[in-house]
């Protein structure tokens, strides 16, 4: 374990880092030691809902070790506010946002299991851990709200006050006069419901904090993983009620982020008041089993849709019921990004007349939902996914050819939606042209065949989809770089407010970069959301860095290849756009050498930096996915066989990282569909709280991926660049429950709720008109 100082746990990463993360070089908060630190135990509700009656920290406070002991009551007078919670729509409508204060520990009643009650503060992590154990607590049990089916009109089930029937919020989108109509003149509508589970993010690292007090300048410094300064501060200024100014936030390297890692937590504020009140940095290391009770869970939504037809097979009108279950509290964006997402992409890929969308998000006494992979958009594909698919079946029509029939155009872009979101680019018949090919479509009914012959059902399931990247509260991203030279060596240093965990957004940041200013990507170093920075931007959220990010250090890269040109044109006594960069040097329209990079750079005396900034902007990334299954009969296994991924992901700058990227989201996405699930009995218990029982994907679950990219360039950033963080769980999501459907409809047995378990999918098997019983 390394023991360093404050100034040196941020995120630094090179050019030439690819490899640090799985030769034992990465530094994760884990790795971190503060100087003279304590450690901190929290103690946590054992009940799903509870009055809290009486707390006794005598024998606690008596034990060996214990420095403090931290409560709701040391909260209150520290003055803490309130936990942020965005929403931009529904502000006029039946139900807006509903936003309770959430307490960083618990006060008067709790209300999920795994609720931080107290934060024990001992010299040892043992004696933290013991004195919480200590700690004497009568709760009184209440009835408790567990899921979207609860009874949330039961007086006795109501969790917050402000929320009569637990509804958290409500709002109607798009046009239902116009589907209605579009539904009673239709020629065929078809329907589907299912329900997503909840998904515990489960992260390579559980996390942890340190945390720490500067009394001198009354400032906070936490050293946490997250995945932007800019995001998490704003929730802790809120938190703490303080300035965003006072709170200093150092990055190490992050084991995993997938949207869990940008909001604020308890626990982050709970230790920073801890280092005020103990006037010593406090450190604290999550167990797995915290993470499962209390990382902010993802999906918990249920959609309903409909889906009109006219005699030719083509899209008229959808309908779409989206609720969520938000968990007992309301986290930053989870509240939003369950409507916000969904409504950009909600006719998919598809050219539809009329869309309605109605949402309901509920509370229940459950740990709260934030955004998780996707965020709303798999949900949202998944559901016009199967409705495509559902009405292939009745229309006895290829499934790829009724996308084809009812894909947007690739001469209708930019296109705007019935909703009146606008499409930036995209060609879908390219997309569904090269997945029929690829993935051998055409000849899956002689597999299928082959596979009957084995007693296995085999099951070809696609997916046409498109999704909303970028976007964010800033209204622009900024980016410094800073070039120095040394002896004849360029280095390069970028600083963003972006937030690594994975995405080799240092390599991806040095190909943009390198070339605008004639060095080696290798020369060029990434300093990530430090500390101090004021930079103006939104953090690794939502597939938006290289496009929002990139933008940013491109224009800086512009603007120092500009200052470098006029340093060379005094030497040459020529215009700056006479010459220009090259590798390594600055030369002459025929070729010749004017000087070095390096000694352009010597000749300002001192570093040379700029600020590059880039207006946020949104894009639209799609692919067509195809999934192919076989389903024993005898045991329900189903065992994923094949799976092509072809992407538009518009240009792409780093293609091992894209293709690990796509990769990722696909595995993700195939977890959902197979096996991941967060389960809870009647009272609220978590039944799914570690590995023994919550069920994670392995290698030998998934095939070869086969992945193809089709790109359109973006016309909404410079470098014409797409996300592609979410991807692959966007397209996986639907592929492979399509294809687990295209199987089991061969015997006429029924999908079975997700995750498609082998019990669940023998019981459908077994209830089918052409059993094996």
């Amino acid at each position: 374990m390394d023991t360093v100082t404050r100034q040196s746990n941020r995120q630094t990463q090179s050019g030439r880092d690819r490899t640090r993360w799985v030769t034992g070089a990465g530094r994760y908060v884990g790795d971190i030691a503060a100087a003279d630190h304590l450690n901190a135990a929290f103690l946590r509700a054992p009940h799903a809902h509870a009055e809290i009656r009486r707390i006794d920290l005598d024998q606690a406070r008596a034990m060996p070790g214990v420095v403090a002991i931290i409560t709701g009551e040391e909260c209150t007078a520290a003055g803490f506010g309130n936990f942020r919670g965005l929403m931009r729509y529904g502000t006029t409508g039946k139900r807006p946002l509903v936003v309770p204060h959430r307490p960083v520990l618990a006060t008067k009643r709790v209300r999920f299991v795994g609720e931080p009650v107290a934060c024990v503060i001992a010299t040892s992590q043992a004696a933290a851990m013991d004195a919480a154990e200590a700690i004497d607590i009568e709760y009184e049990d209440l009835p408790a709200a567990i899921g979207l089916d609860a009874r949330h009109d039961d007086p006795a089930l109501q969790i917050h006050e402000q929320a009569p029937g637990n509804l958290a919020f409500a709002h109607e989108a798009g046009h239902a006069a116009k589907v209605q109509a579009a539904f009673a003149s239709a020629a065929r509508i078809v329907s589907t419901q299912f329900d997503l589970p909840r998904l515990a993010p489960t992260t390579m690292e559980p996390g942890g904090v340190i945390a720490a007090y500067d009394a001198t300048d009354q400032t906070y410094h936490l050293t946490t993983p997250h995945q932007g300064i800019n995001e998490i501060r704003l929730d802790l200024a809120a938190i703490l009620n303080v300035a965003p100014e006072a709170i200093l936030i150092e990055l190490p390297d992050v084991g995993g982020g997938f949207g869990a890692r940008s909001p604020a937590y308890p626990e982050h504020a709970a230790l920073l008041l801890a280092a005020r009140l103990t006037g010593r940095p406090v450190r604290w290391i999550a167990s797995r089993s915290e993470a499962f009770l209390t990382d902010y869970h993802g999906r918990s939504t249920r959609l309903a849709g409909r889906l009109a037809l006219d005699a030719q097979g083509r899209f008229t009108a959808l309908d779409i019921a989206y609720d969520t279950d938000l968990g007992a509290y309301v986290t930053t964006v989870g509240a939003f990004v369950n409507v916000h997402n969904p409504l950009q992409t909600a006719g998919g890929t598809y050219d539809i007349p009329a869309i309605s969308a109605r949402f309901r998000q509920f509370f229940t006494n459950i740990g709260p939902i934030g955004p998780y992979r996707g965020a709303g958009r798999p949900d949202t594909a998944l559901l016009i996914e199967r409705l495509v698919d559902c009405a292939a079946a009745e229309l006895g029509i290829d499934p790829l050819e009724l996308r084809a029939r009812n894909a947007v155009p690739a001469s209708a872009f930019p296109y705007r939606t019935a909703l009146g979101v606008t499409y930036d680019s995209g060609n879908y018949q390219t997309l569904i042209a090269t997945a029929r090919e690829l993935s051998g479509w055409d000849e899956r009914t002689a597999r299928r065949r082959e596979a009957a012959a084995r007693g296995v059902l085999l099951g070809c399931g696609a997916a046409l989809f498109t999704e909303i990247a970028g976007g964010g509260a800033a209204e622009r991203d900024e980016a410094l770089v800073v070039l120095t030279q040394q002896a004849g060596q360029v280095q390069a240093r970028i600083e963003t407010v972006t937030g690594g965990s994975g995405q080799s957004q240092a390599e991806t940041y040095a190909y943009i970069l390198a070339p605008l200013i004639g060095i080696d990507p290798a020369d060029v170093t990434l300093v990530a959301s430090p500390a101090h920075s004021r930079l103006a931007g939104a953090g690794s959220i939502g597939s938006r860095s290289t496009m929002s990010a990139g933008s940013a250090i491109a224009d800086a890269g512009d603007k120092l290849r500009q200052i470098l040109l006029g340093f060379a044109g005094l030497r040459a006594n020529a215009p700056a756009d006479e010459l220009r960069v090259g590798q390594g040097v600055i030369e002459r329209a025929d070729g010749s050498m004017v000087m070095s990079i390096a000694e352009a750079i010597a000749m300002a005396e001192q570093p040379v930096s700029a600020l590059g900034a880039a207006p946020v902007s949104s894009s639209f990334p799609s692919g067509c996915h195809v999934a192919e299954v076989e389903i024993d009969r005898a045991t329900g296994v189903a065992t994923l066989v094949r799976y092509l991924a072809v992407d538009d992901s518009g240009t792409i700058i780093n293609e091992i990282a894209a293709a690990g990227q796509i990769h990722g989201g696909i595995v993700q996405g195939l977890g959902e569909v197979f096996s991941e699930a967060m389960q809870y009995d009647e009272s609220g218990q978590p039944m799914t709280g570690s590995f023994m029982d919550y069920a994670m994907p392995r290698a030998a679950d998934v095939p070869f991926f086969q992945a193809a990219e089709r790109p359109t360039s973006s016309p909404n950033n410079r470098l014409g660049a797409k996300g592609l963080g979410e991807a692959g769980t966007t397209g996986a999501l639907a592929a492979a429950t399509n294809a687990i459907a295209d199987a089991l409809q061969q015997i006429g047995a029924i999908l079975p709720p997700l995750p498609c378990t082998s019990f669940r999918i023998w019981s459908a098997i077994q209830q089918a008109p052409s059993s094996p019983a």
